[in-house]
């Protein structure tokens, strides 16, 4: 009797074991390998890896916001950074022509290269000519820094520093642009391709608002590019092949930055780049409140250079509030 008792106890016992354990193994593991789908919709076919998206701002095309009215036709959005949300936008993954905002990816690409103490021997291939173009009136065998070139760039859209850049990062302005276009996959911007480093109208230079948000995002993290998007005005030091040393003022092109434009109490423009013309007109600035959080506000295709301002200027008003 006393051996079927043992019996009987050890069979009960191995039951409540494996009982145990067939509850165990139906927990749920306590991470997700599932992909995830974020603010995105068959229309848009605009995909983000989980991994990538999961520090972004993510959401719809078309975001109403009260007090922010768009006209039809622009592309528009403002980002809250900090806050990972996507407060107003219209047109978010539609193509536009980057203008010069595809020189910030320029200033990246070369940043990341280059060393900005490095001197640069400007070549004859770095020269541009013609109406409507910005340069910073260097010449062939003219020796600048990196550092120099970069704000050039950065603070007056100069198109000859951008070609010195390229060239210098790249081998060419050609290869130079392959680097361009890998960041940009390497960031996210799917929607985005660039053939020139300098921002000159292309039907095949294009970019969405989304993807300018996410250059901009990745612009914060580097304080030397972002501090002299803010210069209102730079003085660049170069010298002659002889050794001559020369000076240039140049003016900041972008007018929020210089305080022409007037944004709304306590905003502080963080710098970006603004354009008005009679065929092109946009805006993408990187903006903090007084909370210190930072947001990206962008226009494209605005019908005037007033609407363009008004669409800002009612997204910056609602950063604070």
């Amino acid at each position: 009797m006393l051996l079927l008792l043992i019996i009987f106890l050890l069979l009960g016992l191995l039951a409540i074991i494996l009982i145990g354990k067939n509850r165990q193994l139906k927990e749920i593991l306590p991470y997700d390998r599932s992909q995830r789908v974020f603010g995105t919709t068959a229309g848009e076919d605009y995909p983000v890896a989980d991994g990538l998206s999961q520090n972004l701002c993510v959401g719809e095309a078309e975001t109403s916001l009260e007090g922010v009215e768009a006209k039809e036709g622009e592309r528009a959005g403002l980002f809250d950074i900090h806050g990972r949300k996507i407060s107003f936008s219209t047109g978010l993954y539609e193509r536009v022509s980057p203008g010069t905002v595809t020189q910030l990816m320029t200033a990246l690409v070369a940043f990341e290269k280059l060393n900005p103490d490095d001197t640069v021997t400007i070549s004859q291939e770095d020269m541009v000519y013609g109406q409507n173009r910005n340069t910073c009136g260097l010449s062939a065998d003219n020796q600048i820094t990196v550092k120099q070139l970069l704000n050039a760039v950065l603070v007056s859209s100069a198109q000859d520093a951008c070609l010195a850049l390229a060239r210098s990062a790249g081998g060419s302005a050609d290869a130079f642009v392959d680097l361009m276009n890998q960041k940009a996959q390497d960031l996210g911007m799917t929607n985005t391709n660039f053939v020139n480093a300098t921002g000159v109208s292309d039907e095949n230079q294009y970019t969405t608002v989304y993807d300018i948000y996410l250059l901009l995002n990745e612009l914060l993290k580097y304080p030397d590019l972002t501090n002299a998007m803010g210069l209102s005005e730079f003085i660049l030091n170069y010298s002659q092949a002889d050794g001559t040393a020369k000076q240039q003022w140049l003016s900041c092109d972008n007018l929020y930055a210089t305080g022409r434009i007037t944004v709304p109490r306590g905003v502080t423009v963080l710098g970006g780049k603004f354009f008005s013309s009679d065929t092109e007109r946009y805006t993408a600035l990187l903006v903090q409140n007084n909370y210190g959080n930072a947001f990206a506000a962008i226009v494209f295709q605005s019908e005037s250079e007033t609407e363009m301002n008004n669409r800002i200027c009612q997204m910056l008003e609602k950063i604070n509030s």
